[in-house]
């Protein structure tokens, strides 16, 4: 007896479900397994340091409220964040240059390319430039917060003491990069203020070095002092040969002829009045007279006094400009300094399974919707 066509269609329609629902098991379960294999077998542990720091410059010349201008104007010194250097820290820490670094600090393509490390996770140890920069854009990652101007670095190693020194090394990095900015800037703004006092100080130099061989050459420290003296003494003959003039004219009155004492005052007048023109000469009636010598001591003096006031004002200028370079100096600051990790941050071995199943099951419920569609299209 031959069974009947619908006992067939439910048989077959019974299989079916059988092997879609063994389908279903096995697609959710095989990827499952996978990654349950992986993660608690096979798969490196991988330790991670984070470190936060910020770049602050000692006064905030942008908005803050007037708070940094009402601090400068009181003595003191406001930090405020330095929002283009923290950028360029960070593309400097995602740069060649910091990779570069770090390898010649602690070999990483060795410490990278070890064979206790899982080979999905290991570096190649062929690899080339190329692939190991983007390997360490897998195990460096670091942002700026905009909000808080806080620098994140995070740093991670199949080995806690490699993350802990690559974390170090970098954030020593970013500190010398930050003390290049403060010795650019400050080499900037103070380069033409010592310039100027450089020239300021060898123009005073030769000013007094010309002071000095005059003084020499003449015999005298001060030629205004000595031609004052001169004055003195020609002021002080001039008196004396006026008392003695008066002397002869009351005499004259007195007697009436020669007299001894006349003679002996008019050879005394005689020689005072030849020693006034002599003292004269000395200021006037020469080359060598002292009028002339005045006037080239005035132009040396002159010259002196205007390279002092100028190396005052270089002084003074390069004194300006340090402040500005302090005021503009930047400083990192840390906020979590590196640590050396105790467990292990990575894989969350039971999220790793749970999402691999979870998206095991919308994949499945996906293709099955798919595949409905499908199926009614074909009928």
């Amino acid at each position: 007896m031959t069974p009947l066509p619908a006992a067939e269609s439910r048989e077959k329609l019974r299989r079916r479900k059988i092997l879609s629902a063994l389908f279903s098991v096995l697609f959710l379960l095989v990827p499952t397994a996978i990654s349950a294999f992986y993660v608690y077998l096979f798969a490196s542990p991988v330790y991670q340091v984070d470190t936060v720091f910020q770049v602050k410059t000692s006064y905030d010349g942008g908005g803050g409220g007037g708070k940094g201008a009402l601090g400068f104007l009181k003595g003191g010194s406001v930090m405020g964040r330095a929002m283009d250097e923290s950028f360029s820290v960070v593309r400097y820490i995602e740069s060649r240059n910091a990779l570069a670094q770090l390898q010649a600090d602690m070999d990483l393509r060795s410490a990278f390319s070890k064979d206790s490390i899982d080979s999905f996770s290991r570096l190649s140890a062929d690899a080339d430039d190329e692939a190991f920069y983007s390997y360490f854009g897998g195990i460096v990652s670091i942002y700026f917060d905009e909000v808080s101007g806080m620098i994140v670095l995070e740093t991670r190693a199949f080995e806690p003491d490699l993350a802990f020194r690559m974390a170090t090394s970098l954030a020593s990095q970013a500190e010398s990069l930050i003390n290049d900015f403060n010795a650019r800037s400050e080499h900037d703004l103070t380069e033409l203020a010592r310039n100027e006092l450089k020239g300021a100080e060898q123009r005073l130099r030769d000013a007094e070095l010309a002071l000095t061989k005059f003084r020499n050459e003449h015999g005298a420290i001060d030629p205004a002092a000595t031609s004052s003296s001169v004055n003195g003494i020609i002021a002080s003959l001039k008196a004396q040969a006026a008392s003695i003039e008066a002397e002869i004219l009351a005499i004259r009155d007195i007697s009436r002829g020669e007299v001894p004492r006349l003679a002996e005052l008019r050879n005394k007048l005689a020689g005072i009045q030849e020693q006034i023109k002599i003292e004269e000469a000395r200021l006037t009636g020469s080359d060598s007279a002292w009028a002339g010598t005045l006037e080239q001591y005035g132009i040396l003096l002159l010259q002196s006094d205007i390279a002092k006031q100028s190396y005052a004002a270089s002084q003074s200028a390069l004194d300006s400009a340090m402040v500005e370079a302090r005021r503009q100096k930047l400083y990192v600051v840390d906020v979590v300094s590196p640590f050396l990790p105790t467990e292990p941050r990575l894989p969350h071995k039971a999220q790793t399974v749970f999402f691999t199943f979870l998206g095991a099951l919308v994949a499945l419920v996906i293709g099955r919707l798919v595949w409905a569609g499908v199926r009614d299209h074909m009928v």
